[in-house]
């Protein structure tokens, strides 16, 4: 079973409550003389990789769990890669599946009334929007506009505008639209015939048709703010947890396209060595998006399907040429995805691959599992592999290929983990422009996509003519012994919380969920729809353990590592809201403050991190003697100088990236799942690692244990300290703006601040005390 990450499971909790505020309150307006309840509104924000379906479909979840009336919930997105991809994701047997725990999913075009009259249960119906959007849908060719004579009166269309139950109420309507950036007007005004009861919008970069801001705007007159209509998600949290790359790298080249493309191919040959000495399963691949059918570098010309293969100027074939026959690759992992012009007298050569058909050849395309792909704007929406690296976009000649659309392609990680070679944290683009102007413009559409928060997507840049960025290996294999969470303390006193859990399995009046906020409901009859406003017993329920499971879920995964999710009890179905529903609740939060109270952090004797390569532009690299790599790049104004004091001492020592680099789990409830500190030092006894952070950060980590981890039996120890600038006692309170402080933690347990002038004095103490507390 697929769980969720803790950032995902906050997100669609903040959906659903939005959504549920919204509905206690709803904006109620005039509009033509008539009244008028707008939809409830609701925009998911987040980064490509994300996890936006996850999302959504956990939060339509909760959201039906809070109406009387069960929704049918129309889900769409354009691409009917997507759309396919989804839906089997959320049917019965998808990895999806569990989350819309108790729904029906099916597709649009089965829709029947009959199911909807009859069904007790919330209904999923997945669609493209081309199944609706024709503007003249009487005369519609599709099957979603046509009547079923055998079954039905009315249009299916006119039974989704219908939609009631059994006992004659409107079954509310729910919009999901993933990739919402391609919402329409005309889309939204054919959706709004259905008066649906509130949409919900995701998408990396939001964009929101005049239609749907008008009705934004009402629910805006009506005291609503930004904050209460989009949930965005922190691109810090999906780097964190490993979904997308942490780096992206811009190279620009005013060239020729062979000289952009031989340097891809040789950063491509790199990360392929890379990822085949870290024993990974996969290998890195590379995409070429350029103009299809015109003369390269003369996009006003046509290039001309009927002259032989060799004279041909499309620069598909341009590249694909140069990659086999100019650089030897070989040409059946490489594939050409784009309707690339051709002619029966003048064939292609036998090894060219390629695919014009668009959703026709798509399970073929992706069944090949090339290295190298060429293609245009047109490439499917939904075809997203992780193990795409590598991006060359024509951009010259006043090309209309959008970074930014591009992007996604190159952004998930795959495995979800970052790798200890900076190179296979990082997407590279290889952007040709024919001005550097251009490439200005580039720079600041990837700012604006990926965002500039602290701990987000890092973007590196290199401008045409200038120096790129490249590995810097280690000078020999160093090693630092790894870290575990021994659970066996907390052992007993979870197995003791769930043998006093209550057992709800035989039902009762603590498992029955009431309401007491008000929902509107809808009667349809002959003279239309009529509203009113009543209480409502809750009749939605949960099993025990799905309650359990997710709450631990949220707030801190590893405990469930030590629960017993067999226990029979867990089995129990209650209502939610019921006074049994919050003891379930109650119980994940004992058990989670249980494990973080025992749980100890222990070194591990096998497998230990080893230091991998880094990546970085040589002009940014401030060179070290002592240092496990040959220098590093990006030094703030206290790492820098403790650096060099580090490098003086002639010890072994490396700067340590986060999030690729040698981390160690934080043990708290938070979104931060491991803490990489800043420094390693090797000496003859231990492994230090160094935080040159502020004191707020000892003070929050010396809660989560980091300061006392466990040692192993042999090798060496860890030794976690914390440098940070000015004078500092031990209760954390600042006396001084000079000079340091190291932290560190006595024998006793407290926290020990011990003051110094300079760094140097710094330093020195922390290598020459072989019993510096661990």
């Amino acid at each position: 079973m697929l769980s969720l990450f803790q950032f995902q499971e906050e997100a669609a909790a903040t959906v659903s409550s939005h959504v549920s505020d919204y509905l206690d309150a709803p904006a109620i307006t005039t509009v033509s003389k008539k009244r008028h309840v707008a939809p409830f509104f609701q925009a998911l924000s987040a980064l490509t990789g994300a996890g936006k379906t996850v999302i959504l479909a956990e939060a339509v979840s909760q959201i039906a769990d809070t109406m009387p009336v069960k929704p049918v919930i129309m889900w769409l997105s354009r691409g009917k890669v997507v759309v396919r991809q989804t839906f089997v994701n959320l049917s019965p047997g998808g990895k999806y599946h569990h989350l819309l725990d108790g729904m029906a999913v099916d597709a649009l075009a089965n829709y029947k009334p009959e199911v909807v009259a009859e069904s007790d249960e919330p209904l999923v119906y997945f669609a493209t929007v081309g199944t609706f959007n024709q503007k003249d849908k009487d005369s519609g060719t599709l099957l979603i506009h046509k009547s079923d004579v055998d079954n039905m009166e009315a249009s299916i269309w006119d039974a989704i505008r219908q939609r009631t139950d059994a006992d004659g109420n409107r079954r509310p309507l729910i919009v999901v639209y993933d990739e919402a950036q391609n919402l329409s007007n005309q889309q939204t005004e054919l959706l709004l015939e259905l008066e649906p009861d509130g949409f919900l919008l995701a998408s990396a970069t939001m964009r929101l048709p005049a239609r749907i801001g008008a009705e934004v705007q009402h629910i805006k007159t009506a005291g609503y703010e930004d904050a209460d209509l989009i949930t965005k998600v922190k691109t810090r949290d999906v780097v964190s947890e490993g979904l997308v790359k942490d780096t992206v790298l811009l190279e620009g080249y005013n060239t020729p396209m062979e000289e952009a493309v031989s340097q891809l191919l040789l950063d491509w040959k790199d990360a392929t060595g890379e990822a085949e000495s870290l024993g990974l399963d996969f290998k890195p691949k590379a995409i070429y998006v350029s103009n299809t059918n015109v003369v390269a570098d003369t996009p006003n010309l046509s290039d001309d399907p009927k002259q032989p293969f060799n004279h041909r100027q499309a620069p598909p074939i341009l590249i694909w040429k140069y990659l086999v026959e100019q650089m030897g690759i070989d040409p059946s992992t490489v594939a050409v995805y784009a309707d690339l012009k051709t002619d029966k007298d003048f064939p292609l050569p036998d090894e060219f691959i390629l695919f014009k058909g668009a959703d026709k050849d798509y399970d073929d395309f992706t069944a090949g599992d090339y290295q190298h792909v060429i293609f245009n704007l047109t490439l499917q929406e939904g075809w997203d592999d992780p193990s795409v690296y590598f991006a060359y976009i024509d951009k010259s000649m006043e090309s209309k290929v959008q970074i930014t659309q591009v992007i996604g392609r190159v952004l998930r990680q795959p495995g979800t983990t970052h790798y200890p070679a900076e190179r296979l944290n990082s997407a590279h683009f290889y952007i040709r422009v024919d001005k550097n102007g251009v490439f200005d413009d580039v720079i600041e559409d990837v700012k604006k996509e990926l965002g500039e928060e602290a701990g987000g997507v890092k973007i590196v840049v290199s401008a045409p003519g200038k120096p790129k960025p490249q590995d810097y290996h280690p000078r020999a294999d160093f090693f630092v012994p790894e870290t575990g969470l021994d659970p066996s303390a907390a052992r007993a006193k979870i197995e003791a919380l769930l043998n006093d859990f209550a057992d709800y399995r035989d039902g009762g009046v603590n498992t029955k969920g009431t309401g007491s906020r008000r929902i509107l409901k809808q009667k349809v009859g002959q003279d239309g729809s009529q509203t009113g406003w009543e209480e409502y017993e809750h009749s939605s329920e949960a099993s025990a353990r799905w309650i359990f499971h997710r709450e631990v879920q949220r707030q801190y995964k590893w405990a469930l590592g030590v629960v017993n999710l067999a226990d029979s009890k867990l089995d129990a179905r209650v209502g939610i809201g019921s006074p049994a529903h919050k003891q379930v609740r109650y119980l994940a939060d004992e058990v989670v403050n249980a494990y973080i109270k025992g749980v100890r952090l222990v070194q591990r004797r096998l497998n230990p991190f080893k230091v991998g390569t880094v990546l970085a532009r040589p002009d940014d690299v401030v060179p070290f003697i002592n240092a496990v790599h040959e220098g590093y790049a990006g030094l703030n104004t206290l790492e820098r100088p403790f650096a060099d004091a580090i490098d003086q001492t002639g010890l072994t020592w490396a700067r340590n990236p986060p999030r690729s680099g040698y981390g160690i789990p934080l043990i708290s409830v938070g979104p931060t799942a491991n803490f990489y500190p800043d420094f390693l030092v090797w000496t003859t006894e231990r492994v230090i690692c160094v935080d040159t952070k502020g004191p707020h950060l000892v003070h929050e980590t010396a809660r989560r244990k980091l300061l006392r981890i466990r040692p192993a039996t042999d090798g060496p120890r860890l030794d976690v300290q914390f440098v940070s600038k000015g004078k500092y006692d031990d209760n954390l309170q600042q006396k001084h703006t000079g000079g340091y402080t190291s932290w560190g933690m006595g024998d006793d347990g407290t926290i020990q601040a011990v003051t110094f002038e300079d760094m140097e004095a710094v330093v020195k103490y922390l290598v020459d005390d072989p019993l510096h507390p661990a």
